[in-house]
């Protein structure tokens, strides 16, 4: 009988370690599918978190390089730039001066004209202008200096005008300017004798 006995307690066994193995198998299953799940779940949120930011990011990029983008509405009554010349030359002038134009600035649409801001080519360039809120049919005053201090010679610019009209948010106007050097004459007198001989005598 202990045979038999022996006999029956090995198939339990066997059975025994059919389950346990079974059992490791279903856990490591069910561990991989839990796995998926929470990384195709982090997948989502982290492409959903970075969609935002980077979309925010590329919006401040757009206004750094065109702050009329922050103030422009695409609906309703739209304004209009309008300026009294696209170039100026202020012609040859001596270095060290200051050569002014002044300019107009004009609303030709329906809707308010926002001047963002004003950017010289260079440090150069002053530009004020006389109000940032333009009505439409009004104009505004805008005063170009350039400052010729550390020029010598033909030389161009140019000035840009950062407004929220839509069609044109960056209105650029050329400048030019010849500069000469200041040539003084020589005032001292000669005092050196004259020794050559008269010859007509």
């Amino acid at each position: 009988m202990s045979k038999k006995i022996n006999k029956k307690e090995k198939p339990i066994s066997k059975n025994v370690n059919k389950e346990e193995k079974a059992m490791p198998v279903k856990n490591i299953i069910i561990f991989f599918l839990v796995g998926v799940i929470v990384i195709l779940g982090g997948i989502l949120v982290f492409s959903n978190i970075q969609n935002k930011p980077s979309s925010t990011i590329q919006n401040n990029a757009t206004v750094q390089n065109n702050p009329s983008s922050a103030t422009q509405d695409n609906s309703g009554p739209q304004p209009r730039i309008l300026v009294s010349e696209e170039e100026w030359d202020f012609g040859k002038v001596t270095r060290g001066e200051k050569p002014t134009h002044v300019f107009i600035v004009k609303n030709g649409g329906e809707g308010d004209l926002i001047i963002d801001s004003l950017k010289g080519s260079c440090p150069c360039i002053e530009a004020s202008i006389s109000t940032n809120l333009i009505k439409p049919g009004e104009s505004a005053e805008l005063k170009v200096s350039y400052d010729t201090t550390d020029y010598v010679g033909k030389d161009e610019k140019h000035l840009h005008i950062y407004s929220n009209d839509p069609q044109v948010p960056d209105k650029y106007i050329g400048l030019y300017v010849e500069t000469e050097e200041l040539k003084i004459p020589n005032l001292t007198p000669n005092l050196t004798p004259n020794l050559t001989p008269n010859l007509q005598d």
